[in-house]
């Protein structure tokens, strides 16, 4: 839900925007049954889109994260956008602006939120920095290699994948990457009241 938000904020004001976004390495079995065990860890309840948290979840949905970066890179020519994937997990979520950092886990009524020139705001930055630099680094600066469609196609989207040295799992159905389209560009915000 970040990508569009922050996309549509910046499209009104007719600002570029950067993005750095580091998620979970869907190619990565075992970290990616780590995150969906914790989550189930917390609730083996349905969350509020109706889904648990399985692995082929987890990665269908980083998957969707990286399908996003470019759909959204394609619409939106002042968006520089980066994606490292990840071979851990972390607990915490962290949105670093210019002003502040905020730190989150999975509940959106418990933050942390701390200013630009405090300790605190400036160590994150060293951290997130650092992390994304060791992250996986997915090429976007292809985005031009596949068009996508406004609904884009599960051929496409394979495509695009392949052309980008990430391949879906063999395992995928048309079904599944129709729910990672569904995931990255119509994503339902689980948070909204």
């Amino acid at each position: 839900m970040t990508i569009p938000e922050i996309v549509a904020a910046a499209r009104q004001d007719k600002r570029p925007i950067t993005l750095r976004v580091e998620i979970i390495d869907p190619t990565n079995e075992e970290v990616c049954e780590a995150y969906a065990h914790y989550r189930r860890s917390l609730s083996d309840l349905p969350d509020d889109t109706g889904e648990v948290w399985t692995t082929e979840r987890t990665r269908k949905e980083s998957f969707a994260t990286v399908l996003a970066a470019f759909w959204y890179r394609q619409r939106y020519g002042l968006l520089d956008i980066g994606v490292g994937l990840s071979s851990v997990m972390t607990t915490f979520r962290w949105d670093l602006s210019s002003r502040a950092v905020i730190v989150t886990v999975e509940s959106p009524d418990r933050a942390m939120i701390a200013y630009t020139k405090s300790f605190y705001y400036e160590s994150c930055l060293t951290e997130l920095r650092t992390s994304f630099q060791q992250a996986r680094q997915v090429p976007i600066e292809r985005y031009r290699a596949v068009p996508l469609s406004e609904e884009p196609t599960v051929e496409e989207v394979r495509k695009l994948f392949d052309r980008i040295d990430l391949p879906l799992p063999r395992s995928f159905t048309d079904r599944d990457v129709v729910d990672v389209i569904k995931k990255a560009v119509r994503a339902k915000n689980p948070y909204a009241p």
